[in-house]
Formats: C-alpha cells, sequence, structure tokens
C-alpha cells in the first residue's frame, strides 16, 4: 500500500497491521516533493521509521532520491536505514538519461541487506541480464507507474525474476485483478502494489485500504 504522507497517523498505520500482518506499506521519498500529498517530508519518514511496528515497510526512491542513491549519498542511505525493502523507480522522476546503468547495478549489489524492487517496463529490459545476477532484486510490472492505469492483461512472471504487479488496481476491481494475476503468475510467489487505487481525492484513504486488505487476506499463502 502506497503513499501515505504527512496526513497520515503511524498509529492508524500500525493498528491496520495489527490485523492485516502480511501489508507493507511503501513510501514515497523525492525530497523536491516532500511534504505534499504522497511525498512526506523526512521527519514524518523518520518517525514512521521509529515508530511502525509492523514486519513489512518499503521506500520507493524517485527523482532526486534515486540519483543520489545511484552516487551513494549519505543523506538518502540513511533514510533508507530500518526498511526492508526499496523500489527504484526508474520511469518516474524524470531519471531517464541520468544516470550509468551500469552505476545502478553496482549500487544495487553493494547494499545486500535490502531486497531490491525495480520499477520494469519493456523500456529497461536490457537491465535484466545483469540483474539475475543478484539473488536480493525482484521485479515490478508497472506500465502505470503511479497514474492508476490499468494493463489490457498481466504479462506472466519473467524467467529468473521474482515478479509483483501494479496498476490501476482499485478496491472495486481487486477480485478480479487479484484472480487474473494469479492466473498469470501460477505457482510462483508474487505481490500487487497500489497507490492511486487507494486515494479519495488524492488524500490517502485507509477505508479503501482496509477494503483492499480484506479482500487480498484470502490470497496471502504465508503470514508472518
Amino acid at each position: 500500500m502506497t503513499g501515505a504522507d504527512d496526513a497520515v497517523r503511524v498509529e492508524d498505520l500500525n493498528a491496520l497491521a495489527h490485523e492485516y500482518p502480511f501489508v507493507e506499506w511503501a513510501i514515497l521519498c523525492m525530497p523536491e516533493n516532500a511534504g505534499q500529498k504522497r511525498f512526506p517530508s523526512a521527519a514524518w519518514i523518520k518517525n514512521f521509521n521509529t515508530h511502525y511496528t509492523g514486519a513489512h515497510k518499503a521506500m520507493h526512491l524517485c527523482g532526486s532520491a534515486f540519483l543520489d542513491f545511484i552516487t551513494g549519498s549519505a543523506t538518502i542511505l540513511a533514510l533508507m536505514k530500518g526498511f526492508h525493502r526499496i523500489q527504484l523507480n526508474l520511469e518516474f522522476g524524470g531519471v531517464k538519461g541520468k544516470y550509468d546503468p551500469q552505476d545502478l547495478i553496482a549500487r544495487i549489489k553493494a547494499h545486500p541487506e535490502f531486497e531490491f524492487i525495480i520499477q520494469y517496463t519493456d523500456k529497461n529490459e536490457d537491465l535484466l541480464p545483469a540483474l539475475r545476477t543478484i539473488p536480493h532484486h525482484v521485479i515490478l510490472f508497472d506500465q502505470s507507474a503511479g497514474r492508476g492505469i490499468a494493463p489490457q492483461s498481466w504479462p506472466a512472471p519473467i524467467a529468473g525474476h521474482t515478479c509483483g504487479y501494479a496498476g490501476g488496481i482499485t478496491p472495486d476491481n481487486a477480485v478480479e485483478n487479484i484472480t487474473m494475476i494469479a492466473h498469470a503468475a501460477g505457482d510462483t510467489d508474487t505481490w500487487i502494489d497500489m497507490e492511486s487505487g487507494i486515494r479519495t481525492d488524492d488524500n490517502f484513504d485507509l477505508k479503501k485500504v482496509r477494503q483492499v486488505l480484506s479482500v487480498a487476506a484470502p490470497w496471502v499463502a504465508v503470514c508472518p
């Protein structure tokens, strides 16, 4: 569940995680937008990191945060500490053409303490051969890139990579899409990511989050 921001209380996230312990809260990090909707301030992120008691938390690096990670910024690396998974948003935040893909691969290899989620489209499939040698990575199919646009169909996982799915999933179509994704994924483990679909008037909507978690619960194979 992606996009909690300064308007969201960590206590409410804790309460939902207690009820649905499989939930992963994904926090968007983009310093140039910090404090705006979807993009919490550094102070909120630190408070979340300190007081969140659930099992799963991710940080999605966008824009300058993504580029600073590649250059080894101490500020971004410090903010990442305590998160379990780090998503690298290659298709959002205007980063295209501003980094060397080999530097990206080297930086991922240098941090095995995280599982890295690579935002994937057919535009960056040339990264796949190098990623296959890195055990601490997974792929997220995300043609929508946070815009809430559903694909016409969900692809099968790419051989050699654990894959997740995002784009256009809402509380109203979650059952349909989870069923379709389960069919596409077969017996492989996967996950779904939602951002726009759990917002109302661009505000993070805990009621919608609860609705989706309730729908998803029967599909969870392993729950800590």
